[in-house]
């Protein structure tokens, strides 16, 4: 199992002051957070967002040696403008802040998995917030009690349990706390490759995402598609998500 990156948000906003002959006025110019898929070449560097709005820094506040060709990203910014017509970019940004996104495959239970296996997956308490599918992706975002240890969040597939009624595939999400204490509500995000559950002669199927509640039931229980062909949208309305707006929703401590 992968160690889970962490990303820790903060509260801010950035503040331009002009002034006039009258008074001093302040304004408060909303940034935006995206989901998306580093392109990185000797020559050129951009993001292709979840919904295909394809994003060029053209001014950045963070190092982006760390970024590999194809490397989840959860990725702050502004727009600076529209790219010309002729141009292969949507947008020209100003990067404040870019975090690589926890990328695992998807773990399969089977009859033959060793009970210390499927311990080791856990069994401690995770909510999610949202879940969608982009091309060979499930993403999930989550938030946990947690304080200083490392924690282990996969989704998990049983393959006694394998699919409801309806023949949705069921995947679990499942948290290791490892221990830790509560001191704070952690918040994560992260994508599973969903690319092994293609089937020959299908272009899509459904999955049931669900995670179990302190009641011992499932509380989260959401079925969304996974097409095999790459998903061809581009609305930014929902790509592009003000950044304090989310924070507020979350109730981070």
């Amino acid at each position: 199992m992968k160690k889970i990156l962490l990303i820790f948000l903060a509260i801010s906003s950035l503040i331009y002051t002009s002034c006039d002959d009258d008074d001093n006025d302040i304004l408060w110019v909303n940034y935006y957070m995206s989901v998306g898929t580093v392109t990185k070449k000797s020559d050129s560097l951009y993001i292709t967002t979840d919904k295909g709005n394809v994003l060029k820094p053209k001014s950045t506040y963070v190092d982006t040696e760390f970024l590999e060709d194809d490397m989840r990203v959860l990725v702050d910014f502004r727009i600076l403008s529209d790219a010309d017509d002729n141009e292969f970019y949507d947008y020209y940004i100003e990067m404040f802040d870019i975090n690589e996104i926890l990328t695992k495959p998807v773990f399969k239970f089977d009859s033959e998995t060793p009970k210390e296996v499927k311990d080791s997956i856990g069994d401690d308490m995770v909510h999610i917030s949202d879940t969608w599918s982009h091309n060979d992706y499930v993403n999930v975002e989550f938030t946990y009690k947690g304080g200083s240890k490392t924690h282990y969040i996969n989704l998990v597939y049983d393959g006694e349990n394998a699919t409801t009624t309806n023949g949705e595939i069921i995947l679990e999400l499942k948290h290791n706390d490892n221990n830790d204490q509560y001191k704070h509500r952690i918040w994560g995000l992260a994508s599973f490759d969903v690319s092994s559950f293609k089937e020959e002669g299908k272009e899509s199927v459904d999955f049931l995402i669900r995670t179990m509640g302190e009641d011992g039931e499932f509380n989260y229980n959401k079925i969304i598609t996974y097409s095999f062909e790459k998903n061809a949208e581009n609305d930014l309305e929902t790509d592009l998500r003000i950044k304090d707006d989310e924070i507020k929703t979350k109730g981070f401590e």
